[in-house]
């Protein structure tokens, strides 16, 4: 499939337009509401002095204000500059701030209260939203116990303000004002509070839902990363066993041919024209291998080499110039796939091409054992000791980079089996294991 057809993966953004702008841009959100809070503590303010000034009006008292105005003037605008503090760092410390703001309502702040108790709703907004729902209710259970408290000084005379509501009651309140008060106020928290847990679990809801379509993406982009370079692994291999039987054979047979052409022609030409052959099937396995590559029915594939292709891949070498003793024993099962049939048939492949390539023409035993449970190879040849009834000379060796031997033992272990090769006093073996057992993983495997 070519990558125009792949459809692309478009990941979800939150939801609303305002609401993405409003969480790019969290500054200038606090910064509006520290602006309006402290534009409504200004209000209030001037609302205090005129009414002080009615006051002192209609008592005819003298119009310069006593001391006591000026402190609590000062007590209101410390408070008023510790609330806008509050509200600037209400997403880094909300608990804190619902917890200072909420004290404010036990000082003598006259008219402040009442921006002071919307900031209070902001505070304990943010506390389930930005801290979770059990801090949220932690603030408020501090938030309405001190409410509460100041309810019972409201009633004993020491205080009469406190929130909204009780910045509309008069100055003298008695049990059933200060009941209905600190009850109304609780009421209005709990409000706040379950709107705050209500957006802040729905934004982290939709949070783990965007950050969880990002980790599929990237999870898909892994996989399809993995897949290829798993494709491009078989690949490789499939072309190097290809390519290095082809070439050694082909190798050895012009050799041997260049070197008889002058004393035995026939058998020269004869060697001539196996390499042809061997040239022309490797032709025929490179284009089934590269068919793969393309679009189904853009090309013929031809059939997988498997068990019966063994015999003919021997003669093969023999006629290279390996002297092979085959010995079968076993029946093949006819639950075996055609991979692990491949896988077989690639591995005796490379070891006779791995003998032909670095000992030359020697002896060599190839044992084949099927069972029950799978397929057993074993490859000896005498590179060091020569054939055990007379000694073969070692032709010239051929260059090797180790990738066939080490493709042998990922074919092994793609279906759950052992493999092992190195050099013994004989010259080198090899034996390998490819189970049944493993067949599911294996073509799993093929086609990812």
């Amino acid at each position: 499939m070519t990558t125009e057809n792949t459809p692309e993966l478009r990941l979800p953004r939150p939801p609303g337009v305002l609401r993405r702008w409003l969480a790019a841009h969290p500054r200038w959100v606090d910064g509006v509401i520290v602006a309006c809070y402290l534009f409504g503590c200004a209000l209030t303010g001037m609302l205090e002095v005129a009414s002080l000034f009615v006051t002192r009006d209609h008592q005819a008292e003298a119009t310069s204000l006593p001391a006591l105005d000026w402190a609590r003037a000062v007590v209101g605008v410390l408070a008023a500059a510790v609330v806008a503090l509050a509200l600037a760092y209400r997403r880094r410390f909300p608990l804190a701030g619902v917890i200072v703001v909420s004290a404010s309502v036990l000082l003598p702040l006259g008219y402040l209260a009442l921006p002071n108790s919307v900031a209070i709703m902001f505070l304990l907004y943010a506390v389930p939203v930005y801290r979770g729902v059990a801090a949220g209710w932690l603030g408020f259970g501090i938030s309405g116990g001190i409410h509460v408290v100041a309810a019972v000084l409201a009633i004993v005379g020491v205080q009469a303000h406190i929130g909204p509501t009780g910045i509309l009651a008069s100055e003298q309140f008695n049990w059933r004002d200060g009941v209905a008060i600190a009850v109304t106020e609780v009421l209005w928290l709990l409000l706040v509070l379950l709107i705050g847990i209500n957006f802040g679990n729905r934004r982290r809801y939709v949070e783990a839902l965007i950050d969880r379509a990002h980790q599929l993406a990237r999870e898909r982009e892994q996989r399809a990363q993995l897949a290829a370079a798993n494709e491009r692994s078989r690949i490789a291999r499939e072309m190097h066993d290809i390519v290095a039987h082809s070439l050694s054979v082909m190798v050895t047979l012009t050799e041997g041919a260049s070197v008889a052409i002058d004393t035995k022609p026939e058998a020269a030409k004869q060697a001539t024209e196996r390499a042809a052959e061997t040239g022309r099937s490797a032709l025929v396995e490179m284009r089934r291998l590269l068919g793969v590559l393309q679009e189904p029915g853009a090309s013929p594939r031809a059939p997988q080499p498997g068990y019966q292709d063994l015999h003919a891949i021997i003669d093969g070498f023999r006629a290279a110039g390996l002297e092979i003793r085959l010995t079968e024993s076993g029946a093949t099962a006819a639950k075996s796939s055609t991979t692990h049939q491949l896988a077989v048939f690639r591995i005796v492949q490379e070891s006779l091409t791995n003998s032909l390539k670095h000992a030359g023409s020697v002896r060599v035993d190839v044992e084949l054992e099927f069972s029950e449970a799978g397929a057993r190879i074993a490859v000896q040849d005498y590179g060091q000791g020569g054939n055990r009834d007379h000694p073969h000379p070692k032709s010239q060796t051929l260059p090797g980079s180790g990738q066939g031997l080490r493709g042998a033992y990922e074919r092994a272990r793609m279906f759950g089996g052992t493999f092992e090769a190195g050099p013994n006093s004989l010259g080198w073996y090899v034996r390998a294991h490819v189970p049944y057992t493993g067949q599911a993983q294996a073509e799993q495997g093929y086609q990812s």
